[in-house]
């Protein structure tokens, strides 16, 4: 298997609009509850969450958030999540592509969660850039990522956090890792 594409994306959001059990699966739930601790209690005035997918987090992060924008490059997902987010007029879901159509903030908070290993590193390099120049100071960056590795993913959860850990604008505020995910908190200097 090669890295996913903007296209494997979709099929699998078309075959089942919960390929990934965001719903269901105990794993997500856990990974979720520590990715809402970790952002805070807010009120955030101006959050983004990348490769938000079909929205089951962005209705948590809702509700700490002035303005939610949350984006992802299958229509199918961006779709679901606009239907998930319909009762938060404050929040919206884009259809685009990272980092070529991020909005250009400043957010005081970015949530990053299990979707930076599926870039390629000039990709992941050029989103790196995109939030350096969006996130606002003092502003967080909350990443998580599943430790397994796959072939889908260019990049490991290991590596994805090691670069963002090199990053000279941030200063770590939090490492969490668990045996299943890595879980960091920047703030930008």
């Amino acid at each position: 298997m090669s890295p996913m594409t903007a296209q494997d994306f979709e099929r699998r959001y078309r075959h089942d609009p919960d390929p990934w059990q965001y719903r269901r699966s105990r794993y997500e739930r856990q990974k979720y509850a520590a990715t809402l601790a970790a952002c805070g209690r807010g009120p955030f005035r101006n959050a983004l969450e990348l490769g938000a997918s079909i929205g089951v987090f962005s209705v948590q992060l809702a509700p700490r958030c002035q303005t939610l924008t949350t984006i992802d490059f299958a229509p199918t997902a961006v779709a679901l999540a606009r239907s998930e987010l319909a009762p938060y007029p404050h929040a919206s879901a884009i259809q685009g592509r990272i980092p070529d159509d991020l909005p250009p903030g400043p957010f005081d908070l970015v949530v990053a969660s299990e979707v930076l290993y599926y870039l390629r590193p000039d990709a992941l390099d050029g989103t790196l850039g995109a939030l350096e120049r969006s996130l606002a100071p003092g502003g967080r960056l909350v990443c998580v990522h599943w430790r397994r590795t796959g072939p889908d993913r260019p990049l490991s959860a290991d590596q994805v956090h090691a670069a963002v850990c090199a990053l000279p604008w941030l200063r770590q505020l939090l490492s969490e890792p668990s045996s299943e995910y890595l879980l960091d908190v920047f703030e930008r200097r």
